[in-house]
């Protein structure tokens, strides 16, 4: 909703005022509001009203405020004929107040008599000018009320704002006759009184005559309204502003610009107007050059004018007795908040206000009830002398007469600094300050003899002492650092050397035991033995015991560690931040560290270098075999490796990258993730792999397998024939029987790709523990991010020597499923899930931890190669995506809300014991209130009113259609697409339909002629068809409904989007307005963050939340 806070930024604040001023008196005079709704879901507030203006016109405002399907504000229309309307960037006064009038009364009706609705005649009602030019004034008298029809209907005679309009342009004309020879002659001459308490400012008028403005709230009226005036025989003229010399008509702008603030037309004295503060800065500025009479008058009655010349005014101090007498200057003068004004000699000076606080005071009180005049007492003269005569001397031109300042000047101190530790984690602080004449006093012990003493040095050092100080000792009642090392340990290492500046410092004995350690100089070794990482690590100055202890310790937010001696260890060096770091990271335990030798995995080498490069203070000595490894894993383009001849010309760029890639995980012996965009060929970069190893090098013997979903398996045998047909490809399917003879005749004829699924895996994977192979993939790894799941374990105990996944959504839910996949590709990489859990993604998702996000970014990036269809594939068309909003009606509204209503009072009802027992009730109420929002008629039967996203649904496709587009409709549940079915056939329109109940084989044969044929509709099932179909054909995608995760729906919109598209693609996602879908899309904005930052671009979304979480969805 729009808020004060919106308005004031469509205009400025004093205008924002005036209107608030205007609403709060009644200058509403008649309101009325109607809505309307936008196409989606926007709405438009339409606010019509009459406005009392200051001018004793009214105003006719109409504003028009839009907001969006949320109800968040976006724009501003608005009409209103003032001037300011016509002149002005943001919205005037009156359309301020008719909005703030709307959220007042929350848009109630208004009509109210006022005697200044009486709309301004037209010179066509009078027989000559001069009768109209004599009676339009007489109109403001008559009362009169504007009804409704008048208002807002088709009024019988001209509206206000219009006669206004028509009334100055007969003005003009009439000046042009009679008055034109006094275009630019008139003169106002100002004179600025300040002998009040407030300036103000009077006026006289004329051309070569002057006479006396007795009114200035009716000479801007009569400017305002182009209005014929007469001040004696010698002037009369019609009044505008071009009529005025250019210095006056700046004058008369600054007046009317004044008179638009209501309150101004109620001031009691008509000929003075009153110069408050920023508004006496204005009128000095205006004269600046002109210049102004002043009063009370002086012996030269001429004009004064502004100058840049600085004048100091004298300040007179004389000694006298029992103290001082100080008499200031006598000049005119007057203030305002920000400048200080004198007049001498016809000129006004001005000094800044932003000074000295208390020299402004000391300006105020001389120039006011004081008369010039004070009187300083002996006793205060030290106070004086030192803390407000240089202030005083940078204002005014000091006179001294028989006062000698330096008399009164503090002497000379110095301080001795006395610090003891009288227990353990207790400092004292003694501070003493020396004088002349082995004078010495106690600073922080209370003395009434202060009257020679450098009081302000004195409290300068107490002040620096004290900053470092937490407490008071109850002892000694001096300031002490108190059981607070962290205190303690700032005071050592930084405040020790500040206050041996100011003071001589004597240390105890006992807190001279307290040292500070610096940490030791630490060297590393790293070199690869086989398939093993060896990492050595010697200490200068410290016991690998020690250090490993401290290692142990170590934290990030804390530059120390204090031992149990007492001594602090200086923990804020580089080098053993990133030791710590390292230590961590590799969750080394105190027992490796003290040994000094550590053996590692080889696949810890990647992360080892990411970590050591960072810091260069550390020395690390590198095998040569460690460096070639770290080299051909950053420089991947220049390795020895080399794209088949075959493939050459198919494979873009990105792709023979991402083969040089894999080659050379697979030559180093890691396992890796291709996490490419969907649609970016993740199949086809992995053939060209096998092809190389079994076609170009020959590896007869070598045995593949891949794992992908059942949709899949013949469709990866399918990309096998179409670009490698010479690959040994066999597909493991079919009955149990045919599945084990096949498996069991693999030892005797190796050299064979075997494609299977997840779900014979599992069923089959006995029949595997046995065989052993080269290369194992698996396609669409998501499958496995349940590490608990059979299909995970399945995979994870087949025995490969290369590992690689698939997946264009490595994060869906959690990073527990990041930990499962590399618990499939380099068991122990990420270490156990629990540890992984504890020290890594909890951290990252309750606490937000940046350490933690950063560590496991550097794990696990060198082995995910991801790669955007936006960043590499610039020749793809657009996506265009928009949310298509459909608001329930009648009975499928109320349905919906009496189960929203069911389950809220479920929830408010509920234990945080009895929630966690239900939550599988919970997801299926969900469910139903998202069937709801499809369809009533999937939970009743027996439903027959609309459904108003069906509907929606519907005229899309008919346009789409028209416009000769194919199409993909997806949503997760399949009745759904039943019903949508059922009224394609009813409106004859042709379409495809694939669910899980689809056979492989039907589901290829649906895709090949969806593609090739005229058919406009492809009906799919979100869980079955979102992934391993090439639907190019279709340039179009509707999601029916929102899913938890829109990975999900984004995978399946690049069914379409893809290598191949060569149309724009649209994707319309359907929603329920003010539904939990609406809510749904809301959250899992909110919760996209985290997989942007470890990976670059997937999205988090989860099927089920807190209770919170769950009130908020169904508000």
């Amino acid at each position: 909703m729009w808020t004060e806070r919106d308005i004031r930024e469509q205009t400025d604040e004093q205008t924002f005022y005036r209107g608030k001023l205007l609403e709060s008196t009644n200058g509403v005079l008649e309101f009325s509001s109607f809505e309307t709704e936008g196409v989606y879901g926007d709405k438009e507030l339409n606010l019509r009203a009459t406005i009392h203006g200051t001018n004793k016109n009214n105003y006719k405002v109409e504003v028009t405020l839009y907001y969006d399907e949320y109800g968040e504000p976006q724009d501003i229309d608005y009409y209103c004929p003032c001037e300011d309307f016509l002149t002005s960037d943001g919205i005037c006064k009156h359309c301020v107040a008719t909005i703030l009038y709307y959220m007042h009364t929350d848009g109630q009706s208004k009509t109210v008599t006022s005697p200044f609705s009486m709309p301004l005649p037209l010179a066509s009602e009078y027989d000559d000018r001069d009768t109209f030019y004599g009676n339009t004034s007489s109109v403001f008298s008559e009362n009169s009320t504007v009804s409704q029809e008048s208002i807002w209907g088709h009024p019988a005679r001209t509206d206000n704002s219009m006669q206004q309009i028509l009334r100055q342009f007969g003005n003009q004309e009439n000046w042009m006759i009679t008055d034109g020879a006094l275009i630019g002659r008139i003169h106002l001459e100002p004179t600025l009184d300040i002998s009040g308490k407030t300036p103000s400012v009077s006026l006289r008028i004329g051309d070569k005559k002057m006479y006396v403005v007795k009114s200035i709230p009716e000479l801007v009226q009569h400017v305002q309204q182009t209005e014929m005036h007469k001040y004696g025989k010698n002037l009369a003229f019609v009044h505008q502003l071009d009529a005025f010399d250019d210095n006056s008509r700046s004058l008369m702008s600054f007046f009317i610009r004044q008179y638009q603030d209501y309150n101004y037309w109620y001031s009691t004295d008509i000929r003075n107007f009153t110069l408050k503060n920023e508004l006496l800065d204005a009128f000095i500025e205006i004269v600046a050059d002109s210049g102004t009479m002043l009063e009370p008058s002086t012996k030269n009655q001429g004009l004064w004018y502004l100058t840049d010349e600085e004048y100091k005014k004298t300040l007179t101090l004389t000694a006298v007795e029992g103290g001082l007498e100080l008499k200031l200057e006598q000049i005119p003068s007057v203030s305002s908040l920000d400048w200080n004004y004198i007049f001498k000699d016809q000129k006004i000076y001005h000094s800044s206000r932003h000074t000295h606080q208390a020299i402004n005071l000391f300006e105020d009180r001389m120039t006011g009830w004081c008369g010039g005049k004070s009187f300083i007492a002996e006793s205060d003269l030290p106070l004086f002398a030192r803390e407000m005569l240089p202030e005083l001397e940078k204002k005014y031109h000091i006179v001294k007469e028989h006062f000698y300042p330096e008399n009164y000047l503090p002497e000379d101190v110095s301080f001795r600094l006395y610090l003891d530790l009288p227990q353990r984690d207790i400092i004292t602080c003694d501070l003493v300050a020396d004088y002349e004449n082995n004078r010495e006093y106690h600073v922080f012990q209370t003395d009434s003899k202060k009257q020679h003493r450098n009081i302000r040095q004195e409290a300068k050092a107490a002040a620096l002492l004290s900053g470092y100080c937490n407490a008071k000792d109850d002892a000694t009642g001096l300031p002490a650092i108190v059981e607070d090392n962290d205190k303690l340990y700032d005071f050592l290492t930084r405040g020790l050397a500040e206050c041996e500046k100011i003071a001589d410092v004597y240390i105890s004995d006992r807190l001279k035991k307290i040292q500070v350690i610096q940490p030791p100089k630490v060297s590393l070794g790293v070199s690869l033995n086989g398939n093993l990482l060896d990492f050595n690590m010697e200490a200068e100055g410290m016991s690998l015991e020690q250090l490993a202890f401290l290692l142990s310790k170590y934290n990030r937010k804390r530059n120390y560690y204090r031992l149990k001696s007492g001594q602090f260890v200086a923990m804020e060096e580089s080098s053993l931040d990133t030791l710590a770091q390292l230590s961590q990271g590799l969750m080394l335990t105190e027992e490796q560290l003290a040994s000094g030798h550590i053996s590692l995995p080889k696949f810890r080498a990647l992360y080892l270098d990411a970590q050591l490069r960072d810091n260069e203070s550390l020395p690390v000595n590198k095998s040569r075999e460690f460096r070639e490894l770290i080299r051909n894993m950053k420089t991947v383009e220049d390795s020895d490796f080399e794209v088949p001849d075959a493939f050459r010309k198919i494979l873009r760029e990105y792709q023979k990258k991402g083969y040089l890639w894999l080659a050379t995980l697979c030559s180093n012996g890691f396992g890796g993730i291709l996490a490419d965009d969907m649609g970016l060929g993740k199949t086809l970069q992995v053939i060209v792999f096998l092809y190389d190893h079994y076609i170009v090098q020959g590896e007869n013997n070598r045995n593949t397998l891949i794992v992908c979903p059942a949709s899949l398996v013949y469709n990866w045998a399918q990309e096998c024939q179409h670009f490698a047909p010479e690959l040994p490809v066999c597909t493991v399917a079919g009955t149990a029987a045919e599945r084990r003879e096949l498996l069991d005749s693999l030892p005797d004829h190796p050299g064979q790709i075997l494609i299977t699924s997840y779900d014979l895996l599992r069923r089959d994977i006995e029949q595997y523990q046995n065989l052993i192979f080269d290369y194992q993939i698996i396609d669409e790894a998501q499958f496995i991010k349940n590490a608990t799941t059979k299909a995970a374990q399945a995979v994870k105990q087949i025995n490969s020597r290369f590992r690689l996944a698939l997946t264009g959504t490595p994060v869906e839910n959690r990073l527990g499923e990041l930990w499962s996949i590399f618990d499939y590709l380099m068991p122990g990489y990420l270490f156990s899930y629990s540890r992984f859990r504890e020290e890594l993604e909890l951290p990252i998702i309750q606490q937000q931890d940046e350490d933690a996000l950063h560590r496991i970014q550097k794990m696990i990036a060198p082995f995910i190669l991801r790669r955007l269809k936006k960043d590499v594939l610039k020749d793809l068309p657009e996506k265009l995506e928009k949310n298509m909003y459909a608001k329930m009606t009648g009975e499928q509204q109320e349905l919906y809300q009496a189960h929203v209503q069911r389950l809220q009072m479920l929830l408010s009802k509920q234990s945080p014991e009895e929630f966690d027992r239900s939550r599988i009730q919970i997801l299926s109420e969900l469910t139903r209130l998202r069937q709801l929002c499809c369809d009533p008629a999937l939970l009743y039967e027996k439903y027959t009113s609309g459904a108003a996203k069906l509907d929606l649904c519907l005229d899309l496709i008919r346009n789409a259609m028209e416009s000769g587009h194919k199409m993909l409709v997806f949503s997760q549940f399949t009745t759904m697409l039943d019903r949508i079915a059922e009224r394609l056939q009813k409106e004859h329109i042709p379409y495809f339909m694939l669910t899980g109940a689809t056979t492989k084989q039907e589901r290829i044969r649906l895709v090949t002629e969806f593609n090739q044929d005229k058919t406009p509709v492809f009906l799919i099932s979100l869980k079955a068809g979102g992934t391993g179909l090439n639907l190019t054909a279709a340039d179009i995608v509707i999601h029916f409904d929102p899913w938890w995760n829109t990975a999900v729906q984004n995978q399946a919109t690049d069914r379409v989007h893809r290598i191949g598209q060569t149309n724009r693609v649209l994707v319309y996602k359907l929603i329920a307005q003010n539904s939990i879908e609406e809510n749904i899309v809301k959250l899992q904005e909110q919760k996209a963050e985290l997989a942007e930052q470890i990976l670059g671009g997937d999205n988090i979304g989860t099927p089920f939340f807190s209770r919170e979480e769950l009130l908020e969805l169904l508000q």
